[in-house]
């Protein structure tokens, strides 16, 4: 996994967990650990769009309007 930070303003809140975070699970193929953080979405990130589970797995967290 890639220690750089999202090209998109780089606003992730939390640098020291971003190998964990979707935007960087994506990029490295790990679809299972995608599948399982994002089954039940309550969080988007304000950067990329991705939506997860948990606010830990985004950079740029907010509540997902559904």
């Amino acid at each position: 996994m890639s220690d750089r930070l999202p090209i998109v303003d780089n606003l992730c809140r939390n640098p020291e967990n971003h190998k964990v975070h979707l935007c960087e699970l994506k990029l490295a193929k790990n679809t299972d650990k995608v599948a399982q953080l994002s089954e039940n979405p309550k969080f988007v990130c304000g950067n990329c769009g991705n939506k997860a589970n948990k606010e830990g797995a985004l950079c740029a967290p907010g509540p997902l309007d559904v």
